[in-house]
């Protein structure tokens, strides 16, 4: 029984070499494929940083293109408001030198009308002036009478409406008395 079981135990000792061997040449081919998929990853791992090292510098480009095209945006910008303050300015300036010159013209003309038709009236009072009513209503209003005469306003003297026109009459005061003006 110990040849036969000597027997049993090379047979399961073979095997099991054997097993080991499969087991190990196994191992050892996935040894060899996860190298390989290392290499692999480590090659993609390298690809994936260098896009995105150039997606990053792309990005970086095009924030500085933005922010140079906004700052062109602006000094355009800058340009068209001060274009557009200094077009209404001048129209201001352009309009405002119109009316003044139009209402000058307008003004001047009108002024000299009314000065010629005052003048008419000043020719025609200087010579009233000279004339013997003139020189008495000039006596009077010297005297300090004539607004009283005037205005029917001397104490004792109460303007009335007759006729549709105002009269001044005498009254007596509550002394009695009958007032009257200084005369020249």
């Amino acid at each position: 029984m110990s040849d036969d079981l000597d027997e049993l135990a090379d047979g399961y000792e073979a095997e099991g070499i054997e097993a080991f061997n499969r087991l190990s040449a196994a191992v050892d081919g996935l040894g060899g494929r996860l190298g390989a998929l290392e290499a692999g990853l480590g090659s993609k791992t390298a690809q994936a940083e260098r896009a995105a090292s150039t997606a990053a510098a792309a990005a970086a480009n095009a924030i500085s293109a933005a922010e140079h095209a906004a700052t062109l945006a602006r000094a355009d910008a800058r340009a068209v408001t001060s274009w557009a303050v200094l077009g209404a300015l001048a129209g201001v300036l352009l309009a405002g030198s119109a009316g003044y010159w139009l209402g000058h013209a307008s003004g001047r003309e009108g002024g000299l009308a009314e000065g010629y038709r005052g003048a008419v009236d000043e020719k025609a009072a200087a010579s009233w002036a000279n004339t013997p009513a003139g020189q008495l209503a000039l006596a009077l209003d010297k005297a300090g009478s004539l607004a009283l005469v005037a205005r029917c306003s001397g104490q004792g003297w109460k303007p009335t409406v007759q006729d549709g026109r105002r009269v001044c009459y005498p009254q007596t005061t509550g002394d009695g008395k009958m007032h009257g003006w200084v005369i020249p």
